[in-house]
């Protein structure tokens, strides 16, 4: 049984691998900073043409290690049956309430696989009802201050643009773990996940260093936001330069 404490960021993917190739880098880069984060994987990712969802749950687990996260869930909803139904909305409202983080990321609402597509309506529907006080569960009402989208086969405008250039053998370490999906193996199928030029792997290599680029930097994440990002204090948006 996972047992899942309170954390600063939950980040959510359909799949077991989604998360790290989407937000690696900054889960990696808020760690490095003394932040908490956990995962919550909707599916087990039993669709994929490789692996089984007992490979993919210790591959998963080793990535979370590698980035140094608390925890992991996978909720169990079927994989090509990610539904927004008022089952899976409660799945996900009681682990954003026990969880209380104070952000959530998700990927992004426009997308190549459905599953990602449904992953985003679905939080976004969790998201609400954590914060209503006549829908009972066994935590107390709460919603998050943000929700923060990252990309996945495909990208949009980022509205921010983190530099993960530091932690970013974190993240290709973490990507690497699950072997199944991105490595080749004696026995398995060739993919566009783990073949060619084109393969995900390095589409998100040559993502993040133009998002990098895009800001002086070698590698970086975009994310976001379908509600202006609210900043209280303008002046924590100046870095100190030594």
């Amino acid at each position: 049984m996972v047992i899942i404490s309170k954390v600063d960021i939950l980040a959510i993917g359909a799949h077991p691998d989604d998360v790290e190739t989407g937000a690696g880098g900054l889960l990696s880069k808020f760690i490095k900073l003394g932040f908490t984060a956990g995962i919550v994987d909707l599916t087990a990712g039993e669709m994929a043409t490789n692996g089984n969802p007992a490979e993919r749950r210790r591959e998963a687990l080793r990535a979370t290690e590698i980035m140094g996260l608390p925890w992991r869930k996978c909720l169990g909803i079927p994989d090509r049956g990610i539904q927004v139904n008022r089952h899976n909305i409660m799945l996900l409202v009681q682990v954003i309430r026990e969880s209380r983080p104070k952000l959530i990321l998700c990927p992004y609402w426009e997308e190549r696989h459905p599953d990602h597509v449904n992953a985003c309506q679905l939080v976004k529907e969790a998201y609400f009802d954590a914060g209503l006080r006549k829908i009972e569960s066994n935590w107390a009402p709460f919603r998050p201050q943000q929700i923060w989208y990252y990309f996945l086969s495909r990208a949009g405008e980022p509205k921010l643009i983190v530099d993960i250039t530091d932690v970013y053998n974190i993240k290709k370490a973490a990507l690497a773990a699950h072997v199944t999906q991105f490595g080749r193996q004696t026995g398995r199928w060739d993919t566009f996940l783990n073949t060619g030029p084109g393969s995900l792997m390095a589409l998100v290599e040559s993502r993040d260093r133009y998002f990098g680029s895009l800001i002086g930097c070698m590698y970086g994440e975009g994310f976001t936001m379908d509600t202006p990002l609210a900043i209280k204090n303008p002046v924590t948006l100046l870095e100190v330069k030594e």
